[in-house]
C-alpha cells in the first residue's frame, strides 16, 4: 500500500514468507527494479507482476524447446557469436540485431550500478522477443526452420547471460536445460560462460 513496514503495524513480510511465496528472483529482481534514489516498493502484488514477467521469458523457452525437440535441432556453441550468415530472413537479423542492443544497454547500466536500468532493457528485450519476434515466426517453427530455431536459441541465451547477475537461480536452471545439457563442450554454469 505504499506504508512503511513494521511488526508493530502487522504489515512486515518476513523473509522467510517472502522466499516461499515468490521465490528468491524475484525478490531479487524487486530490489534491483528501484532506483537507487527512491524507496523500496516491496511486497506480494510487485511480486505477482515480476512472476507475470518471467512466465513471459519461460514460455518463450518452452516454446523454443518444444519445437526444438520436433525438429531435432541441435544448437552449437559458435552460434552465440550473433553473426548471420548466408540467407536468412529479415526477422531473425532484426532479432540478432536487437539482441545486440540489449546486451549493450544491460552493460551500460551495469557499468553505471543502475540495475534498474539493466531489468529495464531485459524487460523490453524480453517482450519484442515474445510479441514480434516469436508470434511473427510462428508458421517457420512449425515447419522446422533451423535458422529461426538458431536465431531464438541463440537469443535466449545471450538474455539468460546478461540477466544471470540478478536472477542466478532461474537462469542456471534455464542454463543447464539449454546449453549444459545439450552441449557437452560448453560451459557447465551460466557463470562460466562469459560475457555475451
Amino acid at each position: 500500500t505504499g506504508r512503511e513496514m513494521h511488526g508493530s503495524w502487522g504489515n512486515m513480510i518476513s523473509a522467510e514468507e517472502a522466499f516461499s511465496r515468490m521465490g528468491a528472483d524475484v525478490m531479487r529482481w524487486q530490489y534491483c527494479a528501484q532506483p537507487p534514489s527512491q524507496n523500496l516498493l516491496f511486497g506480494f502484488g510487485p511480486g505477482k507482476e515480476i512472476q507475470r514477467k518471467l512466465l513471459t521469458l519461460w514460455n518463450s523457452t518452452a516454446f523454443f524447446v518444444q519445437y526444438a525437440n520436433i525438429a531435432g535441432f541441435t544448437p552449437d556453441l559458435a552460434d552465440l557469436d550473433g553473426g548471420t550468415d548466408g540467407d536468412v530472413a529479415p526477422l531473425d537479423r532484426w532479432l540478432v540485431a536487437r539482441t545486440q542492443q540489449m546486451v549493450a544497454e544491460v552493460t551500460e547500466a551495469y557499468e553505471q550500478y543502475l540495475t534498474v536500468n539493466a531489468l529495464r532493457a531485459f524487460e523490453a528485450f524480453v517482450d519484442d522477443l515474445s510479441n514480434w519476434y516469436v508470434r511473427r515466426s510462428r508458421r517457420r517453427f512449425w515447419d522446422g526452420d533451423v535458422a529461426a530455431l538458431r536465431t531464438l536459441w541463440s537469443s535466449l541465451i545471450d538474455a539468460v547471460r546478461v540477466v544471470s547477475p540478478i536472477m542466478p537461480f532461474l537462469t542456471e536452471h534455464l542454463w543447464q536445460g539449454l546449453v549444459a545439457d545439450v552441449l557437452p563442450d560448453a560451459p557447465r554454469s551460466v557463470f562460466l560462460a562469459g560475457w555475451p
